[in-house]
């Protein structure tokens, strides 16, 4: 069984090596109040866990790192989650914090007709990722995009691709997102929803209106229902 020990993010780890940390991993030692050759995990965010030992010299942390304890393959069923984000920000932090958490690899803050906020910090929200991560025992790091244009995303490949929309029509039922094997791509709207010509340039490009239920929801409360049947409800 895998030691519970505090976790830290460097990317570039590899075992038998000594790197030095960032100010952020500095700052979470001290609030962990960690001493010198404390053992910690090292996560490299792309599948792999380490075991280290903290090391502080001046002003500096580093960690010498002694061997791989786990790695993990890629999921085969990946899942782009592309939101609309919500006028409150603090409404979209916390997506971008669960879906992390659910597992959803890739996030892409989406700017549409009807958008409410037209500029974000992407790298507040990858370092909400990375706590997320490191909560969550992932060793996989959520990728965040800068906000992109709605128009972009319908040419993403991926073996499924959804759009929820409350406008009239056919729609697949949520349970389609557990269903869907391989990589797909899930697409979430401003509060006031995608626009006609966004969601027939949607179906042109062959995405399918999926229904997340009988209720009309908040765009964080339809991203994270959309990501738990996607990851959670698969068989």
């Amino acid at each position: 069984m895998i030691k519970d020990l505090a976790r830290f993010y460097a990317p570039e780890a590899t075992a038998n090596s000594t790197l030095i940390l960032g100010e952020d991993e500095h700052r979470h030692a001290k609030v962990l109040r960690l001493a010198e050759d404390q053992e910690v995990h090292v996560v490299d965010g792309k599948g792999n866990l380490f075991l280290g030992q903290l090391q502080f010299k001046k002003k500096q942390l580093s960690v010498q790192i002694s061997e791989l304890i786990q790695s993990e393959e890629a999921t085969s069923r990946p899942v782009i989650l592309a939101v609309a984000p919500t006028k409150n920000i603090n409404r979209f932090e916390w997506v971008i914090e669960k879906a992390s958490e659910l597992g959803i690899q890739r996030i892409i803050p989406i700017k549409c007709a009807q958008s409410e906020r037209l500029h974000l910090k992407t790298e507040r929200l990858s370092k909400i990722a990375l706590s997320a991560m490191k909560q969550s025992k992932s060793l996989w790091l959520t990728e965040i995009d800068d906000l992109t244009q709605v128009n972009e995303i319908w040419d993403i490949e991926a073996n499924s691709k959804w759009i929820a929309h409350c406008a009239d029509g056919p729609k697949s039922s949520i349970q389609m997102l557990s269903k869907s094997d391989g990589s797909q791509i899930i697409c979430i709207g401003p509060e006031g929803d995608f626009s006609t010509m966004e969601i027939d340039t949607a179906i042109d490009a062959g995405f399918g209106a999926v229904s997340l239920g009988k209720l009309r929801l908040r765009t964080e409360t339809a991203a994270i229902s959309a990501c738990i049947a996607a990851n959670l409800f698969h068989p």
